[in-house]
């Protein structure tokens, strides 16, 4: 019998072609999205094109008790979760003093909320059979404070110090802990950020299939996190041997807008 993953925020991104990495992998796979259309016709290309099993939950992520509507219909369904995903997200950038606190209230309550509630309900059952992989999507802002991106970096942070005390706490239990923290990649995220025009996302971008590459291949190996991309790994270099007033003055100059 194949695996089961379950995966959120699938229908575009670093998402779709994580679905497309597990697919390939004869994984059957647990889609969880908020765009009933899109999911639909996901599960029907997955199926049809790998061969495997796919089913699709339908959930706006962001509303209160989103993790335990998700978690009812994967036990209304019977399926085992051999590999929990946490890769849905999404950004507010600017100042915070300008930034819709509405939009960060909801980021706080998907980044933080929804994974902490979610992870803990699947873990459970992990726990209970001896086995199972976590792979969470941080970012290279888990990793540095990062202004005009305050709210998302911190919230990227908890995901990172969240994996790491987990994975802690799970040795010797045949389950396992990995964040990985992607720079920029090329999807629809910094589009409907609205910093597609800024310079962090006008160049060295990665693709989101190496994203999803590095990321299946670091949650199978069990490591703790993982910065994929050589440019990546020499921004993070940077940023922490040169002085914070430096890494904030580029921070600023890499997300603001070009006019």
């Amino acid at each position: 019998m194949n695996k089961t993953a379950l995966i959120t925020g699938t229908t575009s991104g670093i998402g779709y072609a994580l679905c497309e990495k597990f697919a390939r992998e004869k994984t059957d796979l647990v889609l969880v999205s908020r765009n009933p259309g899109k999911l639909a016709e996901q599960k029907d290309y997955l199926q049809n094109t790998y061969g495997i099993t796919a089913w699709v939950i339908c959930q706006n992520l962001e509303q209160p008790g989103a993790a335990r509507n998700v978690y009812k219909e994967i036990c209304e369904l019977r399926i085992d979760i051999d590999f929990l995903v946490q890769n849905a997200g999404f950004n507010e950038v600017g100042k915070f003093i300008e930034t819709d606190i509405e939009k960060e209230k909801s980021m706080i309550q998907l980044h933080i909320v929804f994974i902490t509630e979610l992870t803990k309900l699947i873990l459970k059952d992990m726990s209970a059979r001896g086995s199972g992989k976590i792979l969470f999507i941080g970012s290279t802002g888990s990793l540095i404070p990062c202004p005009l991106d305050a709210v998302y970096a911190a919230t990227k942070a908890y995901i990172l110090f969240f994996s790491k005390a987990l994975r802690a706490e799970l040795k010797g239990t045949g389950i396992t802990a990995t964040t990985i923290c992607p720079g920029s990649t090329q999807t629809n995220f910094a589009e409907k950020a609205g910093i597609q025009e800024t310079l962090l996302f006008k160049k060295n971008l990665m693709m989101p299939d190496k994203v999803a590459d590095a990321g299946y291949d670091s949650m199978m190996k069990g490591k703790s996190m993982h910065i994929p991309g050589i440019y990546t790994k020499f921004l993070i270099f940077l940023s922490r041997i040169m002085p914070a007033a430096i890494t904030d003055s580029l921070a600023i100059k890499m997300l603001t807008r070009e006019v």
